[in-house]
């Protein structure tokens, strides 16, 4: 998709939202903001960043139940984790509120299926 400016600075708020706080990802894609491409693109993008996230978070919650090396791999990971989530969050979210077009390896493509 191309970058453009959003017509609305409402929208281009939502759409930049919809990155750190999943919920308003849901809600675009399930009301009628949903009609606007630049708001369906984002929607679903960042219903899948979350999705992807949260597939991470339970791989590491299953390893960190093995003894001792579980435990220390989730100790030295998990506020990485949390961090990267952050900083990537932030970083779409102001691409998404400049009115571009965010690009996420895996997410991205499997959004693209669902805002077509």
């Amino acid at each position: 998709m191309e970058n453009r400016p959003a017509q609305d600075s409402t929208n281009r708020l939502l759409a930049a939202l919809a990155y750190p706080i999943w919920i308003i990802a849901l809600i675009i894609v399930v009301t009628d903001m949903k009609k606007d491409p630049f708001m369906r693109n984002h929607g679903w993008t960042a219903v899948f960043w979350a999705v992807a996230w949260l597939i991470i978070w339970v791989g590491l919650q299953i390893l960190a139940r093995i003894p001792f090396l579980g435990w220390l791999l989730f100790l030295f990971t998990a506020p990485i984790f949390w961090l990267v989530w952050l900083i990537l969050s932030i970083y779409f979210a102001v691409q998404a509120y400049n009115g571009r077009s965010v690009s996420i390896p895996l997410v991205s493509d499997w959004a693209k299926k669902y805002a077509a």
